[in-house]
């Protein structure tokens, strides 16, 4: 009984990760957009982070942070990796 449980939690768990990986590549990749733009720009990473808005830093913290999105962020990072 248990192990039905079980099955059953990381079963939505992973559907909720599929269904979250399209936001979390798009994301990751206005990201990466964002970084390239400040590097050409000669600001580092860290000054990328002082320059954002409140909002902005929560979200981002949010979505990069969240262990429920670790296994979304885990397969866009891979899924950004192989494309790019």
């Amino acid at each position: 009984m248990l192990l039905n449980i079980f099955w059953g939690i990381l079963g939505l768990y992973v559907l909720l990760s599929l269904l979250i990986l399209p936001m979390q590549y798009r994301f990751l990749i206005a990201l990466k957009k964002e970084e390239a733009q400040n590097k050409a720009k000669g600001k580092t990473h860290g000054k990328m982070y002082d320059n954002m808005r409140a909002g902005e830093l929560v979200l981002h913290e949010n979505i990069q942070g969240n262990p429920v999105f670790f296994l979304a962020n885990f397969l866009a990072s891979i899924i950004y990796r192989i494309k790019h």
